[in-house]
């Protein structure tokens, strides 16, 4: 006995359908089959578009010098950009480079941002800003941007470059390469493309296979047997892309076709707003600029200016609190700038401490021998110089780079001037400053000769040691600082103080008289017949 199965029920009516009804039915389900797996196909690309457009993305700008002061305040503002929710930073550049150790710190960090997408916006990334720029996830471009040109290198003064020994060229090129493979390896860049860079005699060639189209960046020798084997440069872009006198530097549209830049944009705002949803801009404030003026050359020679007059003030007329004060506060900017940008080194804060602390034995201790003076000016002007040059790559305290040498000359420069300004203000404070109210009291203008002319006004308090008028022997020559001894009635012997010529030089034994006594100030001339 056969048992027909029951056909299934219409969707229309509550009786049974035919067998037209029934294909037509499955024929439906079918297709909203198909339309169901589609919209499932949909949603996950509509998702990860919706995910990319919501993406939080923050600007953080590194412009100028690249210093310890600037690596340390990216880190910061890296840092202030997770906290904003940030997965997205885009590193603005406008840098002409600066300090290697500086640039390998940063970008060791940038590598080491697994949780961030690091865009660098290239305005203008050379030397050490081409370190930091391959070291992000992707390189984007401004309209007229420039990149590359990373060696430590010196200019003769015809405009060429100077020949360096294959040593001394390979350990200065040596940190540099070491990074740049890193980041090679990190971004998947073209070694021989960014080793460019940085080796002057590097040539590097952009050749493809006519028949499988297989792209190669190539040194020399590959290059001429690869020629043999039929391949071709690529068209579009300059053969090769670097010569052996030049060092690799590219331009926008460049870096696009050559696989460095993923693309071309007019600002990193327009950038931001394109991947993802914008949150925040760390570009550096006030603050910022103040650091990188007070860091320049011509800044740091004025004080430098200021420093050596006060100095020379104090030390021909010490007590008053003007000059000392300004002494105080240029060298706190002469050492406080070196050390946050890092081209100050504790060792040389230490070294021109030890010379200042010198000079104020020669002044206050032991005055007149000249001894102290002499190397603590030597130990001064060497911890200066030393702050303008900033660490070496490989070590070390001198310098070994010609990038370091050329630092050297601009500090010995910039020292040289100082110190003839300095001259040139002595000259001119000694004519004019007498005239001045209260500043008259920094230049002794008083001559010898005559009896000592003594009022109320400048009769020192009964307590005070020795008292004007009181006579004396000079222990050292004074110069115009020196030592004399006078004697004591409290304790019924003659002791040693540190005293101040108003005339000028007085020879060792000569019998003084003291004009002025105040606090640590006390002012003598020789003593007449």
């Amino acid at each position: 006995m056969m048992v027909h199965p029951t056909p299934p029920r219409s969707f229309d009516s509550g009786g049974y359908a035919s067998a037209q009804d029934y294909a037509t039915m499955e024929l439906m389900c079918n297709r909203r089959i198909i339309l169901f797996a589609l919209l499932l196909s949909l949603i996950p690309i509509t998702r990860a578009h919706a995910d990319t457009a919501a993406t939080p993305v923050a600007i953080v700008a590194l412009h100028g010098e690249v210093n310890d002061y600037t690596c340390r305040l990216l880190q910061r503002q890296f840092d202030q950009a997770r906290k904003a929710g940030a997965k997205t930073v885009i590193l603005d550049m406008d840098t002409y480079g600066g300090l290697v150790t500086s640039a390998l710190e940063i970008t060791h960090f940038i590598r080491g941002q697994n949780d961030l997408h690091v865009i660098a916006y290239v305005n203008r990334a050379y030397s050490a800003g081409a370190m930091i720029s391959v070291s992000c996830n992707e390189i984007v471009m401004a309209p007229d941007a420039q990149i590359g040109d990373c060696a430590p290198i010196i200019f003769q003064t015809d405009g060429t470059l100077e020949a360096l020994p294959p040593t001394e060229r390979a350990k200065e090129a040596s940190p540099i390469l070491n990074d740049f493979d890193a980041s090679a390896d990190h971004a998947g860049y073209s070694r021989y493309l960014l080793e460019g860079m940085v080796v002057v005699p590097h040539v590097v060639y952009w050749v493809q296979d006519p028949k499988t189209h297989d792209k190669r960046f190539v040194n020399q020798n590959e290059h001429d047997e690869l020629l043999k084997k039929g391949w071709v440069a690529v068209p579009g872009i300059r053969d090769p892309i670097n010569g052996p006198d030049t060092l690799l530097t590219l331009q926008a549209d460049e870096a696009v076709k050559l696989g460095l830049s993923t693309g071309v944009c007019p600002t990193a705002k327009v950038l931001a707003d394109q991947r993802g949803k914008f949150v925040a801009d760390f570009t550096p404030g006030s603050g910022e600029k103040i650091i990188e003026f007070l860091n320049l050359d011509v800044f740091r020679s004025i004080v430098m200016s200021a420093l050596f007059i006060s100095l020379w003030i104090v030390l021909g007329s010490p007590g008053h609190g003007l000059a000392e004060s300004i002494a105080v506060l240029s060298l706190a900017l002469l050492l406080g700038v070196p050390l946050l940008t890092g081209y100050a080194t504790w060792w040389e804060v230490l070294i021109i401490f030890g010379g200042v602390g010198l000079l104020a034995f020669e002044v206050f201790v032991f005055p007149g021998h000249g001894v102290s003076a002499g190397l603590g000016v030597i130990m001064m002007l060497g911890g200066l110089l030393l702050t303008f040059i900033g660490p070496q790559a490989g070590g070390g305290v001198l310098p070994d780079t010609s990038g370091s040498w050329l630092n050297l000359k601009h500090g010995a420069m910039a020292i040289g001037g100082s110190i003839f300004a300095s001259i040139f203000l002595a000259v001119w404070l000694q004519k004019y400053l007498p005239k001045l109210p209260y500043f008259n009291r920094l230049i002794l203008t008083t001559t010898s000769g005559g009896a000592p002319m003594l009022n109320s006004a400048s009769i020192a308090p009964e307590n005070s040691w020795p008292g004007v008028g009181t006579a004396g022997v000079a222990v050292t020559d004074l110069r115009p600082g020196g030592s004399a001894e006078f004697l004591d009635l409290s304790v019924g012997n003659s002791r040693p103080v540190a005293v101040i010529s108003e005339t000028g030089f007085v020879p060792a034994g000569s019998k003084l008289i003291v004009r002025e006594s105040r606090g640590n100030r006390i002012v003598v001339r020789p003593a007449t017949a």
